[in-house]
């Protein structure tokens, strides 16, 4: 590629014009200086790892036969060490692991001073710094360096200004963006005025030095009228304010500011007008402005890399003068416009040398044009996570040097048959995941191409499984998940691909045995096998894997004393058949990060790792639910202070929660323990837990009442973040336009809400719950409760629970279910439970409430309400059908109501008396009648009239 070869040039520039000295060889038969060699030799003592046996040659008195070191053929003295680790990037892997890596260990011993003539030093991808070690002041004193390569190091601290002494200097390498044995190391520098001493400065990489404190950056690098290519990645730029007068960098060819914080590309601050630029890369900064104009002007440019930004007006013809452009990449930025279209605007002068294109995730819309093949030099097309749609022209297949072809997260259909890829002879990466393309091809068909990477998901492959494949040895990334794969796993598979890194067969229905050992796949990194029909026990693993999913699949038998993977970080088998208990080997594995074996038929106790270990167990997410596991709280958790998430629900564990949870498990975040036998009270301890977001001790024999240190849960008041959940994969895999990072877990975590089970995937990263149901705490709800505003699910139902509802609960109006059936809480609902607009699930039941029933809001929609209020027998109005003389929703005053009341019931008491009394007289009269009748000669006037009379006979 075009930095490659501008490098190149730089390297042969740097050293050759020096010394022809640096690169000759020794000639003569005399012995080195003796006192250089005495130098080299105290520069070995301070050495005390060399992996790969560099100084296994330093024998004997001559050192320019050393290996490593390289002396001038006129004069004996040493000109050149070379101690490059060329391994160092297989280091990133064996570092992290724990394994052996190739870089030396040690110090660079002062002795070094002693080598007048030396102009070539090149140490990096070593360990010879650490942290609170600088890059020593006593290499500024080797006054012939034309080469200095410190690169890839640890070292930490000041950038010396001693290095400004090295003014014959043309080729200098600080980066430290590849920080090995990584524990917060940087490079910084504090005053850059002397670089202004190196003139004849050709090559500058300071990248991952942090020059946050250099205002004049700029300025300063604009005086090195010689330099030729300049990288400053990473190293958190400041905001450019002062204009560039004149720009003296008239030889600059490559630029180079990735990621570096900047927020502005002003052409009055930049280097716009130095002609000679052909490398240009400004990617993943802050810079959210219009496209510039200027860059049109950069005739020279070949590679132009603006990806990761967030310009906007990003118009193609602004380039039409670039005839020279061969590399552009504008992921991330929003163009926001039909492909067609902005193709059509790039330089026609460029459509045949273009060889790298990256417009992915810039909200492109419209079909790929079959005119695509016009772009004969394409060999790397990017449009990944655009609204592309339509089928994908055959006319792509013409690209004859196309290695790689990214066309993901997409809104492709239709089919794509060997046609389009006959002719793709050099192809080593594809990636057509998640499209609605039928991958139509032949079993019998053999590939033209060798595959490196070959991404599939959710691309029709099936019902049987691509044979197509078969002849893809070169593949390392191969992922064939969600493909509607129903078949048996070929005999050939795992030898086929018996060199992958990457391997995903996820959520198929692939059925077949898996072999007793998978040990010969050395380099396999991730495993994910999930969701298919696999049989067998868990076999030998790979030495490297990092990650493993075989969860729901029917794996049976006991897991091995032994299954390898040493360096393992997430092993997750969960839903299988696996019996037995969990071995104690699960207890070595130093790197263990999630541990997911929930839904197996595992017994026993959990292995004492505290007797196998006496080093702090990294792990995050121990998951174990729905097995027959017992004893007590597991003691080895003392030990896992990372730990972020505990699932022990649904097993037989014992006796009473530790009050140490906070001191030594800090980081908790989600504690899952229901329907187990757990006793006691809830320990005060448990609630200092600051970034507890879940709680679920529901289903056990939990006594005692609610702690009001609820309230010191402060991650339940407050918005949920994701970043550096143990929940999320921390390794790349191919994008899922469906979410924004990639969940570990299908149903990680089982969440009662809403009155049913309910498995939450990547939402469980935002769950925050309380759950206390079903055991045997008494007391009132502690108002403290109210302040736990985060809260989307509260459960305390089924417990001795007295006193009223907290007047305050319409503080939490993030709760979208709220359970306190089956308790004696007496009392009025709070009106201000109606502020609740997110409650769709509400149970009250089965209290001892009284009163109206609140109104309004999401009261009025809950699914169905009338049972939310049962079992409450002086509870009353809307929805239930017992009406009450309280004021309705409209209010009015309670107190003349009763008022009204009390004068009904004395009114209605005055009628029953009057009525009682009217009887009694009329039973009188009757009875004197009688008596009048009885006498001889009854008296006129005490006689009844006739009408009444008669009444009170029949009466």
């Amino acid at each position: 590629m075009d930095a490659a070869a501008a490098l190149c040039l730089v390297l042969i520039l740097a050293t050759t014009t020096a010394s022809p000295a640096v690169y000759a060889q020794q000639t003569n038969n005399g012995a080195c200086v003796a006192s250089e060699r005495d130098a080299l030799l105290s520069f070995r003592a301070g050495i005390w790892s060399d992996p790969q046996n560099l100084f296994s040659s330093w024998n004997g008195q001559d050192c320019c036969q050393w290996s490593g070191v390289r002396c001038s053929n006129r004069t004996g003295r040493v000109v050149k060490l070379d101690f490059r680790n060329n391994l160092f990037m297989d280091d990133m892997f064996d570092e992290w692991s724990g394994a052996k890596p190739h870089a030396m260990r040690g110090n660079i011993s002062s002795s070094l001073v002693a080598l007048h003539h030396l102009e070539y030093l090149d140490l990096s991808g070593n360990y010879l710094g650490g942290l609170g070690v600088p890059i020593p002041r006593f290499l500024g004193s080797l006054q012939s360096l034309v080469y200095l390569n410190l690169s890839c190091m640890d070292f930490d601290g000041k950038v010396p200004p001693q290095l400004g002494n090295l003014s014959r200097l043309l080729y200098l390498d600080l980066d430290n963006t590849w920080k090995p044995n990584y524990h917060g190391n940087m490079l910084h520098i504090e005053d850059i005025s002397w670089l202004l001493n190196l003139p004849l400065l050709r090559f500058l990489d300071m990248s991952g030095v942090n020059l946050g404190a250099i205002g004049n950056w700029v300025q300063a690098v604009n005086m090195l009228p010689n330099l030729r290519a300049l990288r400053l990645r990473e190293c958190e730029l400041v905001s450019l304010h002062t204009p560039i007068v004149h720009s003296n960098l008239t030889s600059l060819e490559i630029l180079d500011l990735t990621d570096s914080g900047l927020y502005t590309i002003n052409p009055a601050y930049w280097f716009w007008d130095v002609g000679t630029i052909r490398h240009l890369d400004l990617a993943n900064n802050l810079i959210s402005e219009a496209f510039p104009d200027a860059i049109g002007n950069m005739t020279s440019l070949e590679v132009l890399g603006l990806g990761g930004n967030y310009l906007t007006g990003v118009k193609s013809n602004v380039l039409k003068n670039l005839c020279n452009l061969r590399v552009l990449t504008l992921w991330s930025n929003r163009i926001n416009q039909d492909l067609s279209q902005f193709l059509e605007g790039l330089p026609r002068c460029a459509w045949s040398k273009i060889e790298l294109l990256d417009m992915s995730l810039t909200n492109l819309t419209g079909e790929i044009p079959k005119w695509i093949n016009q772009w004969t030099d394409l060999s790397i097309l990017q449009l990944s996570s655009n609204r592309l749609e339509g089928p994908v022209p055959l006319e792509i297949g013409m690209l004859g040097k196309l290695k790689q072809l990214y066309l993901d997260g997409n809104h492709l259909n239709g089919s794509m048959s060997e046609e389009h890829l006959a002719t793709l002879v050099n192809l080593e990466e594809l990636d057509l995941s998640y499209n609605s393309l039928d991958m139509m091809i032949s079993s019998n068909w053999i590939p033209p191409f060798k595959l490196h990477v070959a991404y599939f998901p959710r691309c029709k492959m099936g019902p049987h499984f691509p044979r197509w494949l078969k002849g893809q040895r070169d593949v390392i990334n191969l992922d064939i998940s969600d493909a509607g794969i129903v078949d048996d796993l070929p005999d050939w598979f795992w030898s086929v691909f018996s060199n992958v890194q990457y391997l995903n067969i996820s959520c198929n229905q692939i059925s077949g045995r898996l072999p007793d050992t998978l040990e010969f796949m050395s380099s396999a990194f991730i495993f994910d096998l999930n969701s298919n029909n696999l049989t067998g026990t868990l076999p030998q693993l790979p030495k490297r894997l990092a990650e493993l999913d075989i969860s729901r699949n029917y794996l049976s038998g006991p897991l091995p004393q032994n299954f390898g993977a040493p360096f393992i970080q997430d092993l997750l088998l969960f839903e299988n058949s696996i019996n037995g208990t969990i071995p104690i080997y699960i207890c070595k594995l130093q790197l263990l990060q999630v541990l997911d074996l929930a839904k197996n038929f595992l017994v026993g106790h959990l292995p004492r790792c505290s007797e196998e270990t006496t080093e702090p167990s990294p792990i995050l997410a121990l998951i174990l639910y729905e097995n027959n596991l017992s004893g007590e709280f597991p003691s080895f958790l003392e030990s896992c202070s990372e730990l972020v998430l505990l699932d022990l629900a649904h097993n037989n564990f014992f006796g009473e929660l530790p009050t140490w949870l906070a001191d030594k498990l800090p980081d908790l975040s989600y504690l899952r323990l229901r329907h187990n036998k757990f006793s006691g009270s809830i320990p005060v301890q448990l609630t200092q837990l600051g970034h507890l977001q879940y709680v679920d001790l529901a289903n056990n024999r939990i006594s005692g009442s609610i702690p009001r240190t609820f309230a010191n849960l402060g991650a339940m008041a407050q918005e949920i973040h994701t970043f550096g959940n143990p929940l999320v994969w921390s390794n790349e895999r191919p994008a899922n336009p469906d979410t924004s990072y990639s969940p570990k877990y299908d149903d990680s975590l089982v969440v009662v809400m809403k009155g049913q089970y309910l498995d939450y995937t990547s939402n469980v990263l935002y769950m925050v719950g309380l759950d206390l149901s079903c055991n045997n705490l008494v007391g009132e709800i502690p108002d403290e409760l109210t302040s736990l505003i985060g809260l989307t699910n509260l459960n305390i139902s089924h417990n001795q629970l007295s006193g009223r509802i907290p007047e305050k609960v319409g503080l939490l109006r993030s709760l979208e279910s709220l359970d306190l059936s089956y308790n004696e809480i007496s009392g009025e609902i709070p009106p201000g439970l109606s502020d609740i607009t997110a409650l769709s699930r509400l149970n009250l039941s089965y209290n001892n409430l009284s009163g109206r029933i609140p109104s309004g809001n999401q009261l009025q929609s809950l699914i169905d309400p009338e049972s939310s209020y049962i079992g409450n027998n002086y509870l009353c109005g809307p929805p239930l059908s017992r009406n009450c003389w309280e004021p309705d929703a409209a209010g009015g005053d309670i107190e003349e109501h009763q008022q009204e009341a009390k004068y009904f019931y004395l009114g209605l008491a005055a009628g029953f008396v009057f009525g009682l009394w009217l009887v009694f007289v009329i039973v009188l009269f009757r009875t004197c009648a009688w008596s009048a009748r009885s006498r001889a000669v009854p008296s006129r006037w005490t006689r009844l009239p006739q009408g009444l009379e008669l009444q009170l006979r029949r009466g």
